[in-house]
């Protein structure tokens, strides 16, 4: 099995353990909490995100990238880590009073004291953490992971359970910091000098504000809908929303993570060998397609049996912005690795351009969209998503040479299996709704098994590039 199969395969099997325990832990918390507890945290968490995107300022993909790794490199990259993130820290506790204000939640406060605490850890697990990821340990990498997802998930059920409402999510999230810390100073490799230091630190510096820069405006992007749907609807809305959101964001734990993981390491070591990178760009395009628009169609058909059956009938005003997102993500899947594929071909200042382009229209979308209710919000994001997909494709032909004809050639087959393996979903929800009634978890089960069945075998008869892999990380051959 080739090192890449090799590493996506770890990677997977770790993000499908870790969505497992999530997934279960959502549930049970949908149950325990009210919608507006888990607004309030998604505001705190948002809130902490930006500084979250300057805490290792851009130090891993750093060390990924970089061709001649020094020891000195690396105590100057533990140094700016350390530094960064713990007066990011203390920037937290100080700013959790003014953030509490003006959301008039003195909860929002409480919630941003205690993750401040995991800004005080993270330093020393950056730098190894990073190293584990340019030699392509896998193995260690989906072992920490998986224990520290678990450490957390338990934290969390426990307490909440206990009565301790948003601050069991706090308090989750500073365990499984505590787990991650013990388990890569377990597994810290050698190579890997202890102490901070100065040699170099320009050079490190150059390359990890900017990738910082990078990082902060993907979350800004990423958070900006619950900041205004925060101050313009309330933190019903918001927990509706994040709810959405976070089904929506589950195809990002079960395929993107791991591919992101794998992606951008095997892009930079492409670039050094001079592989064709346009080439490079199709051949994920088919693998990553043919995967990502069967999920979001056939979750937008199925969005009021999953949302009933897994978190109640208390939730249904997630069903429609649901339904909307999936098609906004539809739009942009072509290019989910497009921030992977830039700095591989140290053309990184592209996702720049475009992170400073998207985040102002997407942003005024919103906000224009907020107080007429969740389905102008998911309008909005709709009509974001094809400007940022036309965005993508016009930089991607810049840079590689990409044009229509060959993505045509790479998505046709991927169309095909979409097509048909949505069949089943909508005889379900049609067909079979009398059938059904009131067996949401029945129509779930019955959709998953008979898409996937199908799924598999049109990918056979069609002979999508993806067959070959999936026999591959198998160890089979077609």
């Amino acid at each position: 099995m080739s090192k890449v199969r090799k590493s996506i395969l770890f990677s997977l099997g770790q993000s499908y353990a870790s969505f497992v325990l999530q997934f279960v832990v959502s549930i049970i918390l949908a149950r325990l909490l009210k919608p507006s507890e888990i607004g309030l945290y998604s505001i705190a968490v948002v809130l902490i995100g930006f500084a979250s995107s300057m805490r290792d300022f851009g130090i891993s993909s750093y060390i990924i990238q970089e061709r001649d790794l020094t020891s000195d490199k690396i105590r100057a990259a533990f140094t700016l880590t350390l530094f960064t993130a713990w007066t990011l820290a203390l920037v937290i506790l100080l700013g959790s009073k003014y953030a509490a204000e003006f959301y008039h939640q003195p909860g929002v406060r409480s919630v941003m004291q205690i993750l401040a605490l995991n800004f005080v850890l993270i330093p020393f697990g950056t730098v190894p953490m990073a190293y584990m990821y340019k030699k392509m340990e896998f193995k260690y990498i989906a072992l920490i992971k998986f224990f520290t997802n678990l450490t957390g998930a338990v934290a969390t059920v426990s307490l909440a359970y206990l009565g301790y409402s948003y601050l069991s999510m706090a308090w989750g999230s500073v365990a499984s910091i505590l787990c991650t810390f013990a388990l890569v100073q377990l597994w810290r490799s050698k190579d890997i000098p202890f102490t901070p230091g100065i040699k170099d630190i320009g050079k490190v510096f150059s390359f990890g504000s900017l990738s910082s820069l990078i990082t902060i405006l993907i979350d800004i992007g990423q958070s900006e809908a619950d900041l205004i749907l925060g101050r313009l609807s309330g933190m019903a809305t918001v927990g509706f929303f994040g709810r959405a959101m976070g089904l929506v964001s589950t195809f990002d734990t079960l395929v993107m993570r791991a591919l992101w993981d794998v992606a951008a390491p095997h892009f930079s070591e492409q670039s050094r060998n001079n592989h064709p990178m346009k080439q490079s760009f199709e051949e994920s395009l088919a693998l990553l397609t043919v995967v990502a628009w069967p999920f979001f169609i056939n979750l937008a058909i199925m969005a009021e049996p999953i949302i009933i059956g897994l978190y109640g009938k208390q939730w249904t005003a997630s069903i429609i912005p649901l339904q909307l997102l999936c098609i906004f993500t539809l739009a942009k899947s072509p290019f989910m690795l497009m921030g992977s594929l830039m700095p591989a071909v140290g053309r990184i200042e592209q996702n720049l351009y475009q992170l400073l382009m998207r985040i102002p229209i997407r942003g005024a979308l919103i906000f224009y969209a907020a107080p007429k209710g969740l389905l102008a919000v998911g309008i909005a994001f709709i009509i974001s998503g094809i400007i940022e997909s036309i965005t993508d494709f016009i930089q991607c032909r810049k840079v590689i040479g990409i044009d229509i004809k060959g993505m045509i050639q790479s998505l046709h087959k991927s169309f095909w299996v979409t097509v048909i393996s949505c069949i089943p979903s909508v005889a379900i929800i049609t067909i079979g709704k009398r059938m059904f009634e009131g067996k949401p978890l029945t129509e779930i089960t019955l959709d998953i098994l008979s898409c996937s069945a199908i799924w598999m075998l049109i990918i056979y008869i069609t002979k999508h590039p993806i067959e070959k892999q999936i026999y591959g990380m198998i160890g089979k051959t077609t």
